[in-house]
């Protein structure tokens, strides 16, 4: 049976101008989160840091856009760098490796960033950097079904000016990203819940990869 999504625009009247400063290709890993975020944490995580999680179809077009090896560009905390689905502690923790885009070290850019010139590699730049700075929070809705929650990240300069941002666009830009993930990881969670690999009652955690200080 066909699992009920519904996107939900839940940024109020807000209004955006980008202006070209760049803040959103520096990435934050905030150091008070460990390796694996638990879900109670997933908003917090996500208001505080700025990762750019990639699909699939980012990687690989930017691969062929640039020459580039996923390894060259992509973090994940696990070695497979298109992302894998883990299940542990008795099967009731499900841990989601997300492939997201790899940091300068120092300055914390993105690696396709460069100062003067911005964005190397634009035309093909990830669905999360064209959704940038509205982030997208997944909760369970009603009868099991998922709500995917459009906010925007706070640290934003752009943020309080210029327009209302076109809502069917940014629909669009979800249901596609989500869409894309559902095909990957989605089929790996189904799959392992088809074999009871997965408690019913099990928890999802999502990993941040590149932390820098991995004592802390």
């Amino acid at each position: 049976m066909p699992v009920r999504v519904e996107i939900r625009a839940a940024f109020g009247s807000g209004v955006f101008r980008c202006k070209r400063c760049g803040t959103c290709c520096h990435h934050r890993r905030p150091q008070e989160f460990d390796d694996l975020v638990p879900p109670e944490r997933m908003a917090e995580f996500l208001e505080k840091s700025n990762l750019i999680y990639l699909t699939e179809k980012d990687i690989d077009k930017i691969s062929r856009r640039t020459g580039l090896e996923a390894e060259e560009f992509v973090d994940t905390l696990y070695e497979d760098k298109k992302g894998s689905v883990r299940v542990d502690e008795g099967a009731k923790r499900v841990i989601l490796d997300l492939p997201v885009m790899k940091s300068r070290e120092g300055d914390g850019a993105c690696v396709f960033f460069r100062d003067g010139k911005g964005c190397t590699i634009y035309p093909v730049r990830p669905a999360a950097c064209r959704l940038f700075p509205f982030v997208v929070v997944e909760r369970s809705g009603p009868s099991g079904g998922i709500v995917l929650e459009i906010g925007y990240n706070p640290t934003c300069p752009g943020m309080g000016e210029g327009k209302e941002p076109d809502i069917r666009k940014l629909e669009k830009l979800v249901a596609g990203q989500f869409s894309e993930r559902m095909e990957t990881v989605g089929a790996q969670v189904q799959c392992l819940r088809m074999e009871g690999k997965i408690h019913p009652a099990a928890r999802i955690y999502r990993t941040m990869p590149g932390k820098k200080d991995r004592s802390l």
